[in-house]
C-alpha cells in the first residue's frame, strides 16, 4: 500500500481526509487511482498539460520529485504533497 498526505487545504476534496491508501506501481498509477476517490484533487495538482502546479510540492520517500511519469513506486512509499504559502 502507498500512503499519500494531503495538506489540510486539499483534504477538504477528499471528504477531508489527510491520508489516502492506494494500491499503485508507478506514480502516474497513484494519481489515477486518487482520481477515483476524489476527483477535483488532480486539477488543484497538476495544470492544463499535466505539470505539477508552481507552488505545489510532491515528495516520495523524502524526495522531491519534478515531474510524474511511469517511475516505480515501491510497496509502503509513502508520498507527501505540500502547497508552499506565499504572501507577507
Amino acid at each position: 500500500m502507498i500512503t499519500i498526505q494531503l495538506p489540510a487545504q486539499l483534504a477538504s476534496l477528499a471528504e477531508g481526509k489527510k491520508f489516502l491508501t492506494v494500491e499503485a506501481k508507478s506514480l502516474s498509477e497513484v494519481f489515477c487511482k486518487i482520481d477515483e476517490v476524489a476527483p477535483m484533487l488532480r486539477s488543484q495538482i497538476f495544470d492544463a498539460n499535466g505539470a505539477i502546479r508552481q507552488f505545489m510540492g510532491i515528495f516520495v520517500n523524502g524526495n522531491q520529485i519534478d515531474e510524474i511519469g511511469e517511475a516505480i513506486v515501491p510497496d509502503d512509499s509513502n508520498i507527501l504533497i505540500v502547497m508552499a504559502v506565499a504572501g507577507g
